[in-house]
């Protein structure tokens, strides 16, 4: 979602977009992410888990660096501490020093790595990524992607999945290909091997099924990917840019679905990224060698020389290259 506001902004011209993100900017939801997650014991241990060590690699003098944003789908707008709940969706959006490249990163919410003691919940230790934010929301999530990847969080934006329904209607739905007929247990619903247009309430079974899937919540995440990226070249057509009753419906939806670190300047973010468009973006999820049983239940076992790779690309800026060498990667197809 943070991905078609900036897109619905950026299209509709850099004049115009400021004025919508200062709109838009007064209905997004706040919170002191960031400073509450500096304010957690620093994770001294797990380091054996993949975790890129030394300082991230400064630009030279006169060249932006790169922004980082750790985006958690969640489906419910009640605040950040989600109790019991789960983040099934992680992402982190690396924008290139030069603003030309986007790539987004996903963590599938079973992937197995180090979570640190949390008081009256967990003794420390791995377990399921998605874990960390029943136990600690936010913060504690935001820690653990930093201290995994080695990457410096700069913002932190929680969407409510629960909106994707009414946004893809207001859009006109999307156009999603499938590799083989599937059908969802959950809802009898199935999607047809080829194109799939998808209204909101397909839209929502379509990003949310895992059972049933042959890779399970790795190609759920393909699909979120795909869905973003179909969503993204939808709100650049000129059906959406060109009707402003349906432009502010879209950006209006969007904000009441987003919470996002107080640090975040919405309209500022918007003058460095007004450029992007849909052949910017870039997908991928963290490598992984295949399940593992573990005292959590399965869970994905991480690929370390793999994810070393990629977040070596993430920490020193170089993630345009890596997307070069890993064009497989960049494929958007569903499951």
């Amino acid at each position: 979602m943070t991905l078609t506001v900036l897109a619905a902004l950026a299209g509709a011209g850099l004049g115009a977009s400021v004025l919508y993100a200062e709109h838009v900017g007064g209905q997004v939801g706040r919170d002191d992410v960031l400073g509450q997650a500096s304010a957690l014991p620093r994770i001294t241990k797990g380091s054996e888990y993949v975790v890129i060590t030394g300082p991230s690699t400064q630009p030279v003098p006169g060249v932006r660096a790169a922004e980082n944003y750790l985006v958690l789908g969640v489906d419910t707008r009640a605040g950040w501490t989600q109790g019991q709940s789960r983040s099934d969706t992680i992402m982190l959006v690396h924008v290139d020093g030069d603003r030309r490249h986007a790539g987004v990163v996903s963590f599938p919410r079973d992937s197995y790595v180090y979570i640190p003691p949390v008081p009256g919940h967990w003794a420390g230790g791995k377990t399921k990524i998605n874990a960390a934010y029943a136990w600690g929301g936010a913060p504690l999530m935001t820690q653990v992607v930093s201290h995994l990847t080695g990457v410096n969080i700069d913002h932190v934006v929680r969407v409510d999945f629960a909106a994707i329904r009414k946004i893809t209607d207001i859009v006109g739905g999307v156009d999603v290909t499938v590799r083989k007929t599937v059908r969802d247990g959950r809802t009898g619903y199935t999607f047809r091997a080829g194109v799939n247009h998808l209204d909101g309430k397909k839209a929502e079974i379509y990003v949310r099924q895992r059972y049933g899937l042959a890779d399970g919540d790795f190609d759920r995440v393909r699909r979120q990917q795909q869905y973003l990226h179909a969503l993204t070249g939808k709100v650049l057509s000129m059906g959406v840019l060109t009707n402003p009753i349906r432009l502010n419906e879209l950006l209006s939806e969007v904000a009441k679905s987003l919470v996002v670190d107080e640090n975040l300047d919405l309209t500022s973010t918007v003058r460095r990224l007004s450029h992007l468009r849909q052949d910017d973006l870039s997908f991928t999820t963290i490598p992984n060698t295949g399940f593992v049983h573990t005292p959590a239940g399965t869970a994905n076992r991480l690929d370390v020389e793999g994810c070393r790779a990629l977040f070596l690309a993430l920490r020193t800026d170089k993630m345009t290259e890596y997307f070069r060498t890993h064009k497989g990667y960049r494929a958007i197809t569903g499951a």
